[in-house]
């Protein structure tokens, strides 16, 4: 079980899409979970900003890997000192202790109240509401207060949010929206109880697919950078370590080419049969994101 995290909405987003099977490899839950770190890692060092979870079919056990993958990579993006609060004990979380650290920013915070810049920002969990303000959780020696933003705002104890620390001697913070952040805040987790072609049908968004059957990315750069130049949300999307985009779309009767933009091999001439999920992630993120910043010329 887990709280919601507060963030407010996204724009101008990078998803990465993978099958509940990437940790399906093992039965053996430590293993899972180093795949789960692994993934997270990637999706934090490119600054990713939603990793959807799909499943593979609906058979209890891809419900299963996609509820232990989705958690996992949830504990990873929390900072330390709210896991507690946000996480209750759980059997899948046995083994967090093998998860590596993110040390994004909103994880390397100052832990001291007077170390703390007045107008800092820092993600914090609600303890509770009295009337119209409500007790924070931000990781520093004494708990801060902050007024409740509108009288919209729904969200209960362990709920995480970003604060604005405004008085740290005085112990006040304002509850802010995640587009107020200067730093990156991480990934969010999506977990769809749904099949890849009904997903993909789902959403408003420029859909990449890799394989190692798709165009040579690196041939094709100039129409990559016209695909995603401009784009609010862009989705790469990724198969299983059994089976490429193609057989996955094919068992739902859906064709590659009504779901996606377009289908790339970001690799090439591969030296090995196949290339783990965590590596095409390596791989790939690189050239979109930064095609998608700018960074590239094509």
């Amino acid at each position: 079980m887990h709280a919601k995290v507060l963030l407010g909405t996204l724009t101008s987003l990078i998803s990465i899409v993978l099958p509940a099977s990437v940790i399906g490899v093992s039965e053996d839950l430590r293993v899972k979970t180093v795949r789960a770190g692994l993934i997270g890692r990637a999706a934090a060092i490119f600054r990713v900003n939603e990793v959807v979870i799909y499943l593979d079919d609906h058979s209890a056990g891809s419900l299963d890997n996609q509820r232990v993958f989705s958690k996992l990579l949830r504990y990873m993006v929390v900072p330390q000192y709210l896991r507690k609060i946000v996480f209750k004990k759980d059997e899948d979380l046995r083994f967090a202790g093998l998860l590596p650290p993110l040390k994004i920013p909103s994880h390397t915070v100052p832990s001291s109240i007077k170390h703390v810049t007045p107008g800092s920002f820092r993600l914090a969990s609600i303890v509770k509401a009295v009337r119209n303000r409500v007790v924070l959780e931000a990781g520093l020696e004494k708990k801060l207060v902050a007024p409740v933003p509108s009288p919209t705002f729904k969200a209960g104890e362990g709920d995480m949010v970003l604060i604005s620390v405004e008085e740290p001697s005085k112990l006040s913070a304002k509850i802010v929206g995640s587009d107020l952040s200067p730093f990156y805040l991480g990934y969010r987790v999506a977990s769809p109880k749904i099949t890849l072609g009904k997903f993909l049908r789902s959403v408003d968004a420029t859909k990449i697919g890799t394989s190692k059957h798709g165009v040579l990315a690196w041939r094709r750069v100039h129409e990559l950078k016209t695909i995603v130049s401009g784009s609010e949300r862009i989705m790469i999307v990724f198969g299983s370590p059994s089976m490429g985009l193609r057989e996955i779309l094919a068992r739902e009767k859906t064709n590659v080419e009504d779901v996606l933009d377009i289908l790339i091999n970001t690799v090439g001439d591969q030296g090995t049969e196949t290339i783990r999920t965590e590596e095409a992630l390596y791989i790939t993120l690189p050239l979109i994101s930064s095609l998608s910043k700018g960074y590239l010329e094509a």
